[in-house]
């Protein structure tokens, strides 16, 4: 929408240029050319789809913001309805030319409109925008906490674990010796008795 708000502000420039009464006509046709290019560069801007998702359509759109499905809805920034209608369909409308002052004196006023709408619509994406950061940042605090949570968890297994080994190889040394001192009994007693 910065793009479209410069475009915008150059379609003013030019209104203005063409309205001054002194300029030629020849003058009016180049301000002309370069108007009907922004023209169709703003109404290509509002109409395009993202992903096959229109960015700015009269569709609320819901977006899911944590790990329990909780959402907000973003509002709609319609660009060709509601009250923009007047704003930017009336900046891009093919009846708008710098071909005479007068008519360059009404394309003005319609750039003017458009260039208001944009800064209102400007306002509430950034808004929204905003709320996106703050539950970006919250998301990232919360994955950060769970990374330490599993780490706690698998800190403490491991421990226990180490824990059970140790006891579990002082068990398996200690039998080891009870059996070889076992085995070693009767042959003592041999050798008692045979001396």
């Amino acid at each position: 929408m910065k793009t479209m708000d410069k475009a915008l502000r150059r379609m003013g420039e030019l209104a203005m240029l063409a309205k001054d009464g002194t300029k030629s006509q020849s003058d009016l046709n180049l301000y002309q050319k370069e108007f009907k290019q922004l023209q169709d560069y703003v109404d290509n801007t509002r109409t395009k789809d993202y992903n096959a998702v229109s960015m700015f359509g009269s569709a609320t759109l819901n977006v899911t913001v944590d790990s329990e499905g909780n959402t907000f809805s973003m509002p709609p920034i319609d660009l060709g309805a509601g009250t923009t209608v007047g704003a930017y369909s009336a900046a891009v409308s093919a009846a708008v030319m710098l071909t005479t002052s007068t008519l360059a004196g009404v394309a003005l006023e319609a750039v003017k409109s458009a260039i208001s709408q944009i800064a209102i619509d400007r306002a509430q994406l950034g808004a929204v925008q905003s709320r996106l950061n703050f539950t970006n940042d919250q998301l990232n605090i919360t994955k950060e906490n769970l990374q330490s949570a599993i780490s706690r968890v698998a800190d403490v297994d491991v421990a226990t674990e180490a824990t059970n080994y140790a006891r579990y190889q002082i068990l398996v040394q200690s039998g080891t010796q009870m059996l070889t001192q076992a085995n070693n009994l009767p042959n003592a007693a041999l050798q008692l008795l045979r001396q």
